[in-house]
């Protein structure tokens, strides 16, 4: 194989890049020009496609990154912009984050196809999407948000041309996951979809958290497992303009639309659309000392085990506050174990087999 490109000025490809690329300097752009950046078909390359270590001020774009060891990796306080990048077919991650380093998101961005994650963010990664839109499909997993690390998703202002969105859909185990004291965070005009995914939907997992503010938006559907799965985590949902009302639907999951377990917390607030709808393991299941709010929402049609109208679960000593929802059956189902606690229009349990 070719030894690498290592650019140390702005740099704009003019045919395919058939050799890994090494940024090797602060402060510059690489433009790829539309071409691939991808080995010479044969043997996988086991090599990364672009990469830099402790660089900052790097612009990448206007490039496919295709059937690398791992696409694009950044290490050691690097920082970058991102800009109509694809990549594609890597063995392993597609964009790999680590150890305090940076990223902008603008325009478009693909991360699909990848032997593991589509995107891998670790130890205090912080991704900000503006204006960009991303998706990651065909991965083992979508995005992995680990290890105090965090992905925002904003909208630069009222009049920005297009929100942010993120898509993690037809991927073999789960669309996304924050772990280990990380943070997913929504504001603005900001939509994150999952859909179709071999697990569950979203989850939140080890002290971490999920919060959407003003317009935002999470969608999620079809998932093989649960739409959202929240374990000693939380998941806010601000309102303080009632034109302006962050939403969450999460619909015709194989499993619950929302479970809570581990002393997980979940707080929509008000006036916060809430939708959850048409799925087979229980609409909003709460289990495990976790405590859920609950305002204006609106759950129907969820089962379990065949069993219709299971929309509301609570068990094992969890707390339950509904006001003013619109939940098909009027009821609450427990288990036997006391300590299930519900106040609000419904402070009643209809007794259910353990969860």
């Amino acid at each position: 194989m070719a030894p690498p490109l290592v650019i140390t000025t702005d740099t704009t490809l003019t045919g395919p890049q058939f050799s890994n690329i090494v940024i090797g300097a602060d402060d510059i752009t690489l433009d790829c020009a539309g071409f691939d950046v991808a080995p010479i078909p044969g043997p996988p390359a086991f090599v990364d496609g672009i990469s830099m270590d402790n660089k900052k001020g790097i612009t990448i774009k206007n490039c496919n990154v295709k059937n690398w060891l791992r696409g694009i990796v950044l290490v050691a306080f690097s920082s970058v912009t991102l800009e109509n990048v694809e990549i594609d077919g890597s063995l392993a991650n597609g964009l790999d984050t680590n150890d305090g380093s940076r990223v902008l998101m603008v325009g478009t961005f693909k991360s699909n196809n990848n032997g593991v994650f589509g995107i891998s963010m670790q130890n205090d990664v912080s991704l900000t999407m503006k204006q960009s839109q991303a998706e990651c499909s065909g991965n083992t997993a979508g995005v992995q948000i680990g290890l105090r690390s965090s992905f925002t998703m904003v909208q630069d202002s009222n009049i920005a041309p297009q929100p942010s969105t993120l898509d993690a859909h037809d991927n073999t185990a789960f669309g996304v996951t924050a772990t280990s004291n990380s943070h997913l965070f929504l504001f603005g005009k900001t939509t994150v979809k999952t859909y179709n995914n071999g697990s569950n939907g979203i989850t939140a997992f080890s002290k971490s958290a999920i919060e959407l503010d003003r317009d935002a938006t999470i969608e999620t559907y079809s998932n093989t497992l649960n739409g959202l799965r929240v374990e000693d985590s939380s998941v806010n949902m601000f309102s303080i303009n009632p034109v302006t009302v962050p939403t969450l639907k999460s619909y015709n999951n194989g499993k619950a639309g929302v479970f809570l377990g581990k002393v997980a917390v979940f707080d929509t607030n008000e006036p916060a659309i809430t939708e959850i709808n048409d799925n087979a393991g229980g609409g909003l299941v709460v289990d495990n000392n976790s405590v859920a709010t609950v305002r204006d929402a609106h759950i129907s049609g969820n089962t379990y085990d065949d069993h219709p109208e299971r929309n509301v679960l609570v068990s094992f000593g969890s707390h339950v506050d509904l006001v003013d929802n619109d939940i098909e059956g009027g009821k609450v189902y427990c288990d036997a174990y006391i300590g299930n606690y519900l106040r609000g229009d419904i402070w009643w349990c209809t007794l259910f087999e353990r969860l």
